[in-house]
């Protein structure tokens, strides 16, 4: 059985990872690491999410918004002066001096040639997966669809709230439904039809009327030779498109009662 053995793909060593979900961190190729809690306060760890993950410069003004919300500080730009510098500090100790850029009001972030982020590379590594699994290599396949679930599946400063972050997170569920799926193709094509039976349920877990990953349940049950649980996932996506959404999933999702029907035969 082939199972969860199929491992990422080997990468280089990127002269600095920086970390965003799941934990803040940077580390960089001279060993050092510089940890979530020596960054100190929120206002630190949000600063970093924000100028880190957006790719853009961000207004000083906005960045104040970001981080005080309505009620910012007296002196808010000397507190954002010294957030930055905090930054630029923890920046310099691994390696990448001169990141953090200054220019017409507004912070930019400029990492070296090579630099990994973990948001960046979960983003990559699906679709990595999905152009493999499309080309036949389910290996390789695999190995990128687990890196995008293992990044993807870790929250994102938990118990902050705002508009891009929304749109951060929103893009790492994405990401994540996009590699259970791919999981859940490539074991089932491998003959692990449970574990492909899992993935297709966390998948539906997470968007109960995702219906491609109610195709997949359906097939990984089909594919495991029961019968009744794929009869029964039909059933169930059947009523709940009916009951929530008053319509009636794809003919490629109604189609499949054919195949359960020829199972049985």
């Amino acid at each position: 059985m082939v199972g969860e053995t199929l491992a990422p793909p080997e990468r280089t060593d990127p002269p600095i990872r920086i970390y965003l979900a799941g934990g803040i961190a940077l580390r960089g190729l001279n060993g050092v690491t510089v940890a979530d809690r020596e960054l100190g306060s929120r206002q630190a760890r949000l600063l970093l999410v924000r100028l880190a993950a957006i790719h853009e410069a961000v207004p000083h003004v906005e960045l104040a918004d970001d981080l005080w919300g309505p009620e910012w500080p007296a002196a808010w730009d000397v507190a954002l002066r010294a957030l930055i510098s905090k930054l630029r500090h923890a920046f310099a100790r691994v390696g990448a001096p001169g990141s953090l850029v200054s220019t017409s009001g507004a912070y930019a972030l400029h990492l070296p040639a090579g630099a990994w982020l973990d948001l960046d590379a979960a983003r990559d590594a699906i679709h990595r997966a999905e152009i493999a699994r499309i080309a036949g290599d389910l290996s390789e396949a695999c190995g990128w669809a687990l890196a995008a679930r293992a990044i993807t599946s870790r929250p994102l400063l938990p118990g902050e709230e705002s508009e891009w972050l929304e749109r951060l997170r929103r893009q790492m569920a994405d990401s994540r439904l996009r590699a259970l799926e791919c999981l859940a193709e490539v074991w089932i094509a491998h003959g692990d039809a449970a574990l492909g039976a899992r993935d297709a349920a966390e998948a539906i877990e997470l968007d109960p009327y995702r219906e491609s990953a109610h195709r997949l349940l359906i097939r990984a049950h089909l594919a495991s030779g029961d019968r009744g649980a794929a009869t029964r996932a039909l059933e169930a996506c059947l009523r709940l498109f009916e009951e929530d959404l008053h319509i009636t999933p794809s003919a490629a999702t109604v189609s499949l009662m054919e195949d359960i029907q020829g199972a049985g035969g």
